[in-house]
């Protein structure tokens, strides 16, 4: 599977905070099945603005330091393991047994970037990350209160140029939970939307969840990512979501969600994607 959204990098925002907890995250993603995580550090908010430069930087050192066989030695006896069993009920990932194809996980960069006018700006290229560093796909997040003025016709200049955003967690923002129409939309007009693995599982709260599912009936989203922010609580696990995917859209369906499709969009092409059902 592929995770494109995961916010794995430490010391960057309100993700993994050490770098055994970014380690941690990897190895529960591993045994999870995931075999990409896209790296994607929230950006562009005037809280965290995490440059590109910066991201690349930090996704190197995390695959050099995979490689380096740090990620099957530091954990599960590391400090950050003993204290979380400490601190909570804590559910660990199955054993985790050591081999060359652990080595296999890769950390592409890219951003989970604040809405604004200013993603158009000259400005902007500097500060944010396209996944993959393609200049193709933008991780655009929404504040949770609603659509900013002025959304569609900012995306819709992003598509022009060439740059296909993809809404994050639209079944999070109270304005698309009451109502779909200005989303729809976006997605008519050549947007994606990637809908968040703990919204399924009902981790969110039965609004999240209803209109997760809501918009999975009605093709309106098209990659399931876990929005992962730790290695405990929000963890990167995709697998229980896709199995509550295959009961709306069906196994196959599902299954392209977390494969398929984010395959084509960290290669930078669009993937062909069923019709919504409106």
């Amino acid at each position: 599977m592929i995770d494109i959204h995961n916010h794995v990098l430490y010391g960057l925002d309100d993700g993994a905070q050490t770098l055994e907890e970014s380690i941690e995250m990897c190895r529960i993603s591993w045994n999870d099945g995931v075999r990409i995580i896209v790296a994607t550090p929230h950006a562009f908010n005037f809280l965290y603005e995490n440059s590109r430069s910066i991201v690349l930087t930090k996704v190197q050192e995390l695959n050099a330091i995979l490689l380096d066989k740090i990620f099957k030695d530091a954990i599960p006896h590391s400090h950050f393991f003993l204290e979380t069993q400490r601190r909570r009920p804590y559910n660990p990932a199955p054993e985790f047994h050591p081999s060359p194809k652990v080595h296999n996980l890769k950390i592409i960069p890219g951003a989970d970037v604040h809405f604004s006018e200013e993603l158009l700006s000259e400005r902007s290229g500097d500060k944010i990350t396209t996944i993959a560093d393609g200049g193709k796909f933008l991780l655009i997040e929404f504040p949770s209160w609603g659509i900013p003025f002025q959304a569609e016709t900012v995306l819709f200049e992003l598509l022009v140029r060439g740059i296909t955003p993809i809404i994050s967690h639209p079944e999070r923002n109270l304005e698309i939970i009451r109502g779909h129409k200005k989303y729809i939309n976006m997605v008519q007009m050549g947007c994606l939307g990637q809908i968040t693995a703990a919204s399924l599982t009902g981790d969110f709260g039965q609004d999240a969840r209803q209109a997760a599912e809501n918009l999975l009936r009605k093709k309106l989203v098209h990659v399931i990512a876990s929005d992962a922010h730790s290695a405990n609580g929000r963890s990167p696990v995709l697998s229980d979501a896709v199995r509550a995917a295959e009961k709306i859209v069906g196994k196959e369906q599902a299954q392209k969600m977390v494969t398929e499709y984010p395959q084509a969009i960290i290669e930078g092409r669009t993937p062909t994607l069923p019709e919504p059902s409106l």
